[in-house]
């Protein structure tokens, strides 16, 4: 099978199952990246300070946290992209709109891996009849016979059976006896009042549908009508998107939207990775000046010649710290050992802004109490 060469997943899968009864995912990925080159994950990168990032030596050459490098699409410029995104987005989404649906297939055994796996199959379910039957005392049952097909599940065209059913016409033949004969007693002058009542759910439900589908194409057709106007500056005839001659292709609409919907779907995909790319760019902004401001402090603090008196305030801190949380894991007095820091009773202790901030949480911005 050739990869098609449309830009639009939906368009690939409409056209790989229009010229093929039923697909697995695998076997559309495989034929619409045929003659590919997939891009490969990256075990090494190079980052802006001209260092070598390594995935497994990272945290041992460096003393930092291991480098994980960011996951890479297989084919970041092919509409499928991957594996997981043609099945969890793309079919997922397809489906959903009722234009494809997922079969169980039944077809012959082909490879002679596959004839031994239906022969062990059937030894395996052979023998566990046997044991049920000596444990139950019964006679023994015939062997298993292997089985000739192999059962599978790909994707078809439309909606699934019992979606389908759900939104068929009611077959009038179909409609109960009663209700029927109950029209057939009424007079006619009591038939017109009643016609309405005396109708059958899922008829309703079906013009209710039928309804909402007309209403839906004439807001299409005006929907492009006014596209057209604002492009071309020309009013669009109405005869051009709407024939009351030829009968609406409903099945094109509907993947005609489906690629209307993915456009939509890539374009604030695109639009959402701009805004990550901006973000992280800020917190860059603002981390680079924190950490000037921090710089310039400890550079007047030393002309001063207050940086011995800081650090001294630092350990006299931890060492609080360290009692405060000893005194609530044990219950012991430490008023002694506030007494020799010089803190009295009743006093506040003091908090050292800089570890709290790193105690705090990371995500989202959020912050733990100290």
């Amino acid at each position: 099978m050739s990869g098609p060469s449309q830009s639009s997943a939906t368009r690939i899968v409409q056209s790989l199952l229009s010229s093929h009864p039923h697909l697995s995912t695998q076997q559309m990925y495989q034929a619409a990246t045929e003659g590919l080159r997939p891009v490969l994950r990256p075990a090494h990168v190079v980052d802006n300070q001209g260092r070598i990032r390594m995935k497994r030596v990272s945290n041992m050459r460096e003393g930092r946290r291991p480098w994980v490098p960011m996951p890479t699409a297989p084919f970041p410029d092919h509409p499928f992209k991957s594996v997981n995104f043609l099945k969890r987005t793309i079919l997922a989404s397809l489906e959903s709109q009722g234009l494809i649906h997922k079969a169980r297939i039944e077809r012959p055994i082909e490879t002679e891996q596959e004839r031994h796996e239906a022969i062990a199959n059937a030894m395996r379910l052979t023998r566990k009849d046997e044991r049920t039957a000596m444990r139950l005392k019964e006679p023994v049952p015939i062997p298993r016979i292997p089985k000739t097909t192999v059962t599978e599940y790909a994707w078809k065209m439309g909606p699934s059976p019992q979606r389908a059913a759900s939104l068929s016409e009611v077959d009038p033949d179909e409609i109960g006896f009663e209700k029927n004969n109950r029209k057939k007693d009424k007079p006619p002058h009591q038939l017109e009042g009643v016609e309405e009542e005396l109708l059958d759910e899922e008829e309703l439900e079906l013009r209710r549908l039928n309804k909402m589908d007309e209403e839906d194409d004439e807001n299409l057709a005006m929907r492009m009508q006014r596209a057209w106007e604002k492009n071309r500056g020309e009013p669009l005839p109405l005869s051009t998107f709407s024939n009351q001659d030829e009968p609406v292709d409903d099945i094109q609409l509907r993947w005609d939207q489906a690629v209307r919907l993915e456009e939509k779907f890539m374009e604030s995909q695109i639009l959402e990775q701009q805004q990550i790319a901006e973000r992280q760019q800020a917190r860059r902004a603002a981390f680079k000046l924190e950490r000037e401001r921090k710089k310039q402090e400890r550079l007047e603090d030393q002309l001063a010649g207050r940086t011995d008196a800081i650090r001294a305030e630092k350990k006299r801190i931890e060492a609080l710290e360290a009692i405060e949380s000893y005194a609530r894991q044990t219950g012991e007095d430490v008023s002694g050992w506030y007494a020799e820091l010089g803190i009295n009773e009743g006093e506040e202790l003091p908090v050292d802004e800089d570890r709290k901030k790193r105690r705090g949480g990371g995500g989202f911005g959020l912050r733990r109490d100290a």
